[in-house]
């Protein structure tokens, strides 16, 4: 039986592996280390991307992609196109706008907010955007529309905008909680348009609803207010025929 004199150990963790670092008095040991945490840093990398389910756009789907949308109150690097959707520098404040109104119908996407490396408590992060539906009249900060929140504290919630009349809507915080990702990971929102009526869905949990008002029609946006995020497989099923913008 061989005994090791071993003067210290350490741990080094990266998700669910730990791999056991023994150092000693060998000069080699510590360029063990550095290629011991290279190769795992790059398999939790790889672990990520196999880990997420890939993305399969439903047949009665449409992609979004960026060349679809106008732009208001923007410069030439506040929304720069990604392999799946599009990037928002978050300034200057202002919006995308679809070049087509929509009526009845079913919007998905995913987002995501940069995770600052000096977040500790979530409660205090400020990342704002908003998901604007029924934009009418002229383009301005803010257009009157209506408005699913972005910003992460109030995620999925409905809201009038640009001197829309007040919405009645029904808001579920505890479930907002429970479906929220944390900073950093994509959240999926589903955005249903029927009639005037709204509800939105976050992760697949249903979060608000609001009743019909008298906007029922408009341009899709994409707010961009300061703060920087992704978008990413922005789809759309249209339910009713082409409208005309109000």
């Amino acid at each position: 039986m061989m005994l090791l004199n071993l003067r210290s150990v350490s741990t080094w963790r990266a998700g669910s592996l730990s791999v056991l670092l023994f150092s000693g008095c060998h000069a080699e040991v510590p360029a063990r280390h550095e290629t011991v945490q290279r190769t795992t840093t790059v398999a939790q990398s790889q672990a990520v991307e196999v880990n997420e389910p890939p993305f399969e756009r439903e047949s009665d789907f449409r992609l979004l992609p960026r060349d679809q949308f106008d732009a208001f109150g923007a410069e030439e690097q506040t929304w720069t196109e990604t392999q799946e959707g599009f990037a928002c520098s978050g300034k200057p404040k202002g919006y995308l706008y679809s070049k087509q109104p929509y009526q009845d119908f079913t919007l998905r996407l995913d987002y995501r907010f940069p995770r600052p490396e000096t977040l500790k408590d979530e409660s205090k992060f400020k990342g704002n955007t908003g998901f604007l539906i029924y934009v009418t009249g002229e383009h301005k900060l803010w257009p009157t529309c209506l408005e699913v929140q972005g910003k992460f504290l109030q995620m999925a919630a409905i809201k009038e905008n640009g001197g829309a009349a007040p919405v009645k809507v029904d808001d579920d915080q505890q479930a907002r909680q429970k479906a929220r990702k944390p900073v950093g990971e994509w959240n999926s929102l589903e955005i249903q348009s029927q009639a005037g009526a709204v509800q939105v869905l976050l992760n697949g949990t249903l979060i608000s609803k609001s009743e019909p008002d008298f906007l029922s029609a408009g341009l899709i946006g994409i707010q961009a207010e300061d703060h920087p995020f992704e978008v990413r497989r922005l789809r759309i099923r249209s339910e009713s025929p082409p409208v005309v913008a109000p």
